[in-house]
């Protein structure tokens, strides 16, 4: 079985985006967790679940999925980091065709989290939701 496309499929839209990676330098785009010394700004994807749509056969050799990923976002100020929330929406938000070699079918905004501000660290942060649905091989 391969891995799931959702965060894969995000990253890619995120790296091929002009605007994103004037915001973001691409060595700042990590899975999982930003590391506590990465510079700012920074994005952190994470899978927060995938599914498989039922088939009756259940056995094709090819599975639509869809995956929700979530994108946090971090700066050194609330400014930037509303910049960067608006910035990941519109490299990733209603795309579909064939992303990185995968066939994807929609990429939905599926809603944005709250603020997760330090103020003394001079961290800000939040975050936002996709729901990805794409074909990947069983």
């Amino acid at each position: 079985m391969s891995a799931p496309n959702a965060i894969k499929v995000v990253m890619a839209l995120l790296k091929a985006d002009a605007a994103m990676t004037a915001l973001v330098p691409v060595n700042r785009y990590y899975l999982g967790s930003i590391p506590q010394a990465s510079s700012l700004p920074a994005l952190a994807l994470s899978n927060v679940s995938d599914n498989d749509r039922a088939t009756l056969s259940g056995d094709e050799s090819t599975v639509i999925e869809t995956g929700r990923v979530q994108v946090t976002v971090s700066a050194k100020d609330y400014p930037t980091k509303e910049l960067l929330i608006g910035a990941v929406r519109k490299a990733c938000e209603n795309k579909r065709g064939l992303v990185n070699g995968m066939t994807v079918h929609n990429v939905r905004h599926a809603g944005i989290g709250p603020d997760l501000d330090n103020e003394d660290a001079g961290i800000f942060g939040r975050t936002i939701d996709f729901m990805v649905t794409s074909k990947r091989d069983r």
